[in-house]
């Protein structure tokens, strides 16, 4: 009967270690699974190396911060602040960063591979040696920002604001500039094999040394004041912009006024 009963005990001791060593596993699976939310806000935070893949950090306010190294693959980033940060190195391939403050953010060597960045603030950020190829940019606020030798083949630029922008060695093979404002921006060097440049007026921009330009689309386009179109490449000179005078306007009032 004693040894019954010592049995006994053995066996419940036994299934209570399996049950507690299968409650660990799952356990320590649950914490593998489990991504922390990086929301809110985090002035200044030091986020490097973090990962944050496939997470939402919609609205988040992140100025100021170092988000070096970190991994943010396909991740939502919708309207978040992410200005006069750091970001070097970091993974944001597929993310959306639609609507997002991103202005003069130091973004050198990161990938942005089929990212989206849909009307973001990129004014005075570097964004040079970045990986943009199938990224889409259209009427992003991208005055005075730094694209040099990056590689954006096929990126979408339609509508964006690229006044003063700089894409001197970058490859922009069948990249789309539909619409866009090119006043100032330089592509000097750039390889622009397929790209689109149409309705455009094209104001003090350089393509010295670019290359690809005669299968460059400029349909709609014309070259305006000091842009430097290389030989070869046939474009109308753009027309002087008139404004409507004060008696013009006035009249105008009246008749809508009279109406």
């Amino acid at each position: 009967m004693l040894r019954f009963s010592r049995l006994s005990v053995i066996l419940a001791l036994a299934a209570c270690g399996a049950a507690s060593g299968a409650a660990n596993a799952q356990s320590k699976s649950t914490r593998v699974s489990w991504a922390p939310s990086y929301g809110g806000s985090c002035v200044s935070c030091d986020l490097r190396g973090r990962n944050m893949s496939g997470g939402d950090i919609s609205a988040a306010h992140y100025p100021k911060a170092n988000v070096s190294g970190a991994f943010l693959r396909g991740t939502r980033a919708l309207n978040i602040d992410l200005s006069d940060a750091m970001a070097k190195g970091t993974d944001f391939r597929r993310a959306t960063l639609d609507g997002s403050r991103l202005s003069n953010t130091r973004f050198e060597g990161s990938r942005f591979e089929r990212a989206s960045l849909l009307n973001v603030n990129l004014s005075g950020a570097s964004l040079s040696d970045t990986h943009l190829t199938g990224a889409r940019l259209g009427v992003a606020n991208a005055t005075g920002t730094d694209f040099s030798r990056a590689r954006a083949s096929g990126t979408d630029f339609t509508g964006a604001n690229l006044t003063g922008a700089i894409f001197n060695g970058a490859i922009l093979r069948e990249a789309q500039f539909n619409n866009a404002i090119l006043n100032g921006t330089s592509f000097a060097n750039a390889d622009l094999h397929g790209a689109r440049i149409t309705n455009i007026r094209l104001i003090n921009v350089s393509f010295e040394g670019a290359t690809g330009l005669e299968s460059t689309n400029f349909e709609g386009s014309c070259a305006g004041e000091n842009t430097n179109v290389p030989a070869g490449i046939a474009l109308l000179s753009c027309q002087a912009v008139r404004l409507p005078g004060a008696e013009e306007l006035r009249g105008g009032l009246i008749q809508t006024a009279g109406q």
